[in-house]
């Protein structure tokens, strides 16, 4: 009988917790929809099917930019577009600007957002703005960790604020089996104050919303390549996110890589509790990204920073969020500098001959 009364309680206990869980539909992505990466499924926990670690990296892993040699800048904007005409707008957007600086002992990460998404029946998150700052190391020449800080303020119907840290790490296992490149991360993310003190559109429009994005979301993921040459890369990521232990989110990441320029990347997600109360779509994300190599030898400063030769990224994205809810997504990043590809020399010298 105390088994069963025991087991009752517990029961209890996961059921309420799953009834509180009601933040806003779409809010555990707020923060990925202004970039064309993120809404292809490329910015994932540990580092995406074919490896990225760029400025942007630190919204869902801090640590993923400790092994970064060269100043990155991102920009991109994301217009979103809603078929639903009893919606109080068609039109929305999202944007970002990044910048990583790499010192010495650290490399340092700055990130700002702004979301404006105010469609009434699919996905009203209001408008908000959003920062990060972050540091990461490479502790080990596989094993990197990172922190952040984080802070926002959102408004339309309510005004709120938040502020809270990240943290993560990842492992860098290089070839496993038949999978080069393997890494395997994760990251603990909103553990602080987040928005609460809003009207938005919840998953369930009869109970009380809670806060969004989701206390303690916890991320977990691994990526490699199946194929990997001078002429062509494959391969592929997985996420699982858990936020507040209260829900289960996957996403799956196709990518292949032509001759190091062309990248084509494809993007699945399934939001548990999203789909179960039927704000889901199961359409597939696409991106495409071009990068390239360009040169400003005449000018002085770039000289003197060695970024006379330097390397371009645009992207672009589709993806359709909610049934009339679509993301249309383009960016820009840019890499300062060639990557320095030649190892450290080691002088051993025999003090005998020198004597």
């Amino acid at each position: 009988m105390k088994k069963i009364t025991a087991a009752a309680f517990v029961m209890t206990l996961l059921l309420s917790a799953l009834s509180a869980y009601n933040p806003p539909v779409g809010s555990e992505d707020m923060c990925l929809l202004s970039s064309p990466r993120a809404l292809s499924g490329g910015l994932s926990v540990s580092g995406g099917a074919i490896s990225y670690s760029g400025a942007e990296s630190i919204v869902v892993n801090p640590a993923l930019t400790a092994s970064e040699q060269r100043t990155n800048l991102n920009f991109a904007y994301t217009m979103l577009l809603s078929g639903n005409r009893l919606d109080e707008s068609c039109f929305g957007s999202a944007f970002q600007g990044a910048i990583l600086i790499p010192f010495k002992l650290y490399v340092f990460s700055g990130y700002v957002n702004g979301t404006f998404a105010n469609f009434t029946n699919e996905m009203y998150l209001g408008n908000s703005i959003n920062a990060k700052v972050g540091l990461s190391k490479e502790i080990t020449e596989k094993l990197n960790v990172g922190l952040s800080l984080s802070g926002g303020y959102t408004w339309k119907f309510g005004m709120d604020w938040a502020i809270a840290a990240d943290l993560g790490f990842v492992y860098n296992v290089g070839d496993l089996g038949f999978l080069k490149d393997f890494r395997y991360a994760f990251s603990a993310l909103n553990l602080g104050k987040t928005y609460n003190n809003v009207l938005r559109l919840n998953l369930d429009s009869t109970q009380a919303m809670t806060a969004y994005p989701s206390l303690a979301t916890l991320k977990a993921g691994a990526s490699g390549s199946f194929i990997k040459n001078d002429n062509i890369e494959i391969g592929a990521a997985f996420d699982v996110t858990v936020p507040t232990f209260q829900n289960v989110i996957f996403d799956l990441n196709l990518q292949a890589g032509i001759k190091n320029m062309l990248f084509i990347s494809l993007g699945e997600k399934f939001n548990l509790r999203e789909t179960i109360t039927g704000h889901n779509s199961f359409i597939p994300s696409v991106g495409l990204i071009f990068k390239f190599n360009f040169n400003m030898k005449n000018n002085e400063f770039f000289e003197s920073k060695d970024w006379s030769q330097s390397e371009m990224s645009t992207s672009l994205a589709y993806k359709n969020l909610y049934s009339n809810v679509h993301a249309i997504s383009a960016g820009l990043d840019v890499s300062l500098g060639m990557k320095d590809m030649t190892p450290p020399q080691i002088i051993l010298l025999d003090l005998d001959d020198e004597e």
